[in-house]
């Protein structure tokens, strides 16, 4: 992937959880980006890479949320 589409993968992930009062479960995020999760899971790990967002493991999945 080039880099531009790489970078507009991420905004539109920050976008999304920044509508979203900063907080979403993995499978709404899925959703709502329209991604697979074999898309959507390096994105996540890059961004948390970053310090960008948190992502918890629980019982029912993941959740993401903003670092402020």
């Amino acid at each position: 992937m080039t880099s531009l589409l790489v970078q507009s993968m991420r905004d539109r992930v920050l976008w999304m959880l920044a509508d979203s009062d900063g907080n979403m479960e993995r499978s709404s995020l899925r959703r709502r980006v329209g991604w697979k999760y074999s898309i959507l899971d390096p994105v996540l790990e890059e961004l948390e890479k970053e310090g960008k967002i948190k992502i918890a493991v629980g019982k029912q999945g993941g959740y993401i949320s903003l670092k402020r």
